[in-house]
């Protein structure tokens, strides 16, 4: 597990692309060139995947992913972003 990066504010049923761009950004990852993120609940109701599209430096579009969870009103990455194997 990571440290987590905390976003603090009201918190959506879903992450919102504003929430989980924030929480990339202090990940270190950079949130500017990413597009078609899509998150869904877990079998935990506090837990989401969200999924995204990122640009690489040689400007190739990668799928990466990573799991959020729901802390009263804050949301916080509970493992690190990361490339996945959707296409």
């Amino acid at each position: 597990m990571i440290a987590a990066p905390v976003l603090a504010a009201a918190v959506s049923a879903l992450p919102t692309i504003a929430e989980l761009q924030s929480l990339l950004a202090a990940a270190r990852v950079d949130a500017a060139k990413v597009r078609d993120i899509r998150c869904k609940v877990l079998g935990d109701p506090t837990e989401h995947r969200c999924d995204w599209r990122q640009k690489t430096a040689e400007g190739r579009w990668e799928a990466w992913s990573v799991i959020l969870a729901r802390d009263g009103g804050r949301w916080i990455l509970i493992d690190t972003p990361g490339r996945a194997s959707r296409p």
